[in-house]
């Protein structure tokens, strides 16, 4: 595709598109661009042999071809599979801007089976939104403009990771299918659910409050409100029962130290992890490794979403 380009508006003004960006993916397999369309962008309908992830940073529009005509609109996540026949298609008046990645198959080919794991389609910004994905296209930006090893390392693993995380988030999403939980008297909030979703494979994180209601769009008195109508309890309460069930299966499968399986159930010291353990368990770490009772198939209860 040609790479045209025009600029409106006064010094310092972005250049605006009026053709598609050029494709280049690099020696190791990976394409990170931005785009900034103006009111005359068209494109042809085209195919790649490769993955194209698309983030609508603003404006709007269509993505016509082989699946319909779906709308994606700002903060949404556009995923075209290798060999899709596609075009975008602006809103008259909501020119698109994006951030975009591509990614040979070749990069991925590590895992067997991986393709039809993948999401394809329009996914939902709200669906996403934990996930910070113009943060980390900002990172592959950078990286993918600096041309020595290390920097087409950081790259390669930053895209690896995009598609891991996102892929995990939907299927996440697709498992809870909006589940109204054990209370059942909050109102379904697509960010919340993802947040929850999210939340499945990020326990063990560092977190914070605040960083939990940012990423569902809400005041913290907000989040905490609808987080307990959604799961019936607080916010802590939630986010250590995942930790402690984690640390539970650790100690029955592994004989690691209870310093490491605190640390890697998301605990920052050991006093914290006991107090936490003993609270939701009714047991001390080291009696439960050491009790003489079925350990398969155990679980926290009010963790599942």
């Amino acid at each position: 595709m040609n790479g045209e380009q025009v600029r409106t508006g006064g010094a310092g003004e972005l250049s605006r598109r009026i053709q598609p960006v050029e494709e280049r993916l690099d020696t190791a397999g990976i394409w990170a661009f931005e785009s900034h369309h103006g009111d005359a962008f068209t494109m042809d309908f085209t195919r790649h042999d490769f993955w194209k992830w698309l983030l609508l940073t603003r404006g709007g529009g269509v993505l016509d071809g082989d699946w319909g005509q779906p709308i994606c609109e700002t903060g949404d996540l556009v995923v075209i599979p290798p060999g899709l026949r596609h075009r975008i298609v602006d809103h008259p008046r909501r020119a698109i801007s994006l951030y975009g990645l591509g990614i040979a198959p070749s990069v991925l080919a590590g895992v067997p089976d991986l393709t039809e794991y993948l999401p394809s389609g329009v996914l939902s910004a709200a669906d996403l939104a934990p996930l910070r994905l113009k943060r980390r296209m900002r990172r592959l930006l950078y990286t993918h403009a600096r041309q020595d090893p290390l920097h087409r390392l950081a790259t390669v693993a930053a895209a690896v990771d995009l598609v891991a995380e996102v892929s995990l988030a939907c299927a996440d999403i697709r498992s809870t299918a909006f589940d109204p939980g054990p209370v059942g008297t909050a109102e379904v909030d697509p960010m919340l659910e993802s947040y929850l979703a999210w939340l499945e494979n990020h326990f063990f994180e560092s977190l914070r409050l605040d960083d939990a209601a940012a990423a569902c769009g809400m005041s913290r008195r907000g989040f905490t409100s609808a987080f307990r109508k959604r799961t019936g309890r607080s916010w802590l309460d939630y986010v250590n029962r995942l930790r402690v069930s984690h640390a539970m299966g650790l100690l029955r499968t592994t004989d690691r130290k209870l310093a490491s399986i605190a640390f890697r159930s998301g605990f920052d010291d050991l006093s914290t992890f006991y107090r936490a353990f003993h609270r939701i368990t009714g047991k001390r770490p080291g009696d439960w490794r050491r009790a003489d009772e079925p350990r398969l198939g155990r679980t926290i209860p009010g963790t599942q979403t």
